[in-house]
């Protein structure tokens, strides 16, 4: 019986006595097959002479602008109406270094090809909205869900929205996505804003300040009028709270409810104050959208929303005309029949 020792040593000197075979790459893996990048062969897209040339040019991005200079063009202040009625299609709080132009023009595209299907009404926080969406498991195939809007975040195809009500002394929320194809009819029972840009703290707050009846009617309002402002001042539980509200400054909360901070919540509250990040100029302009590129989005969007008109219109003469068509056969059936 061979041992295992003396085996192995027999297959290591068996293999330094097999010569050495050259390894050949296939053809595609050759040096000649690959591409000028990783053979360090970089050709001369433009010569030096035609880009001085062309720095020395006065630049003009649009064709309609070749009767002046680009720094000579003041930006137009972009519609209200337009603003108002699609605030999520417009770009706001992007870092610019992380934007790509071509990806949110395609979906303004799509999201207003959702809008044709779906009427999506205008409402900020602090509004009471129905919304009913698609439910396999529930009795009508539907679930409608009513709530005050406590938040709404994201831009875009992602924005989200958030109920609060309450069911059985229970509060309850549901988050939705704005553009979700489930979602099947929105309704803004009452239009109103609150004072901050969310209404989180309503957390600790009673439950009477989110409880809303789900049989509660529409309360009219006339899109012509500024959107109203509720100025109430929310009073809060007795701590322990949810979150650290008093570090995000907001103004629809009672002040006496700072009575209750511990010299250590206040403490942190004056760090919050002395923090530098308010004097970053480059922080600011990062995080905020210039007059220049809000007005090439709602200039889009502009087209778009003329578009969507047009496709109401003509669904609606559709509609109209098939309903004549109706009349009209009813009308010889019965004619036929007597």
């Amino acid at each position: 019986v061979i041992s295992k020792t003396m085996a192995s040593m027999f297959v290591t000197r068996v293999i330094t006595r097999v010569p050495k075979v050259p390894i050949l790459m296939p053809c595609r893996f050759s040096r000649r097959r690959l591409p000028p990048e990783y053979r360090k062969q970089y050709l001369e897209k433009i010569s030096n002479g035609a880009l001085d040339k062309y720095r020395k040019s006065d630049f003009v991005p649009y064709p309609a602008l070749k009767t002046q200079r680009l720094w000579e063009v003041q930006p137009q202040e972009p519609e209200k109406e337009t603003k108002r009625l699609y605030q999520e299609l417009v770009p706001h709080f992007i870092d610019p270094r992380y934007r790509d132009r071509l990806r949110e023009r395609l979906e303004r595209h799509e999201m207003m090809l959702r809008r044709r299907n779906l009427d999506m009404p205008e409402f900020y926080v602090g509004s009471v909205v129905a919304v009913r969406t698609a439910d396999k498991f529930a009795p009508n195939q539907s679930h409608r869900f009513l709530g005050i809007c406590i938040e709404r975040f994201n831009e875009g195809l992602w924005t989200k929205f958030t109920l609060r009500n309450v069911i059985e002394k229970t509060a309850v929320e549901i988050q939705y996505e704005l553009y979700n194809p489930t979602i099947q009819s929105i309704e803004v029972l009452l239009l109103e804003k609150r004072l901050d840009r969310n209404l989180l703290y309503l957390r600790d707050a009673p439950l009477d300040e989110s409880r809303f009846p789900f049989d509660m009617s529409r309360i009219p309002y006339n899109p012509s009028d500024p959107v109203p402002i509720n100025d109430k001042k929310v009073k809060l539980l007795p701590p322990p709270w949810a979150f650290k509200w008093y570090l995000h400054g907001y103004r629809g909360i009672h002040d006496t409810m700072y009575d209750y901070l511990t010299p250590q919540q206040l403490s942190e509250i004056q760090d919050k104050i002395n923090l530098v990040d308010r004097y970053d100029l480059m922080k600011m302009y990062r995080s905020r959208l210039c007059l220049e590129e809000e007005r090439i989005a709602l200039r889009d969007v502009q087209i778009q929303h003329q578009d969507l008109i047009r496709h109401h219109e003509q669904r609606r003469q559709e509609l109209m005309d098939k309903h004549k068509e109706t009349q009209r056969t009813d009308k010889n059936t019965a004619y036929g029949g007597r």
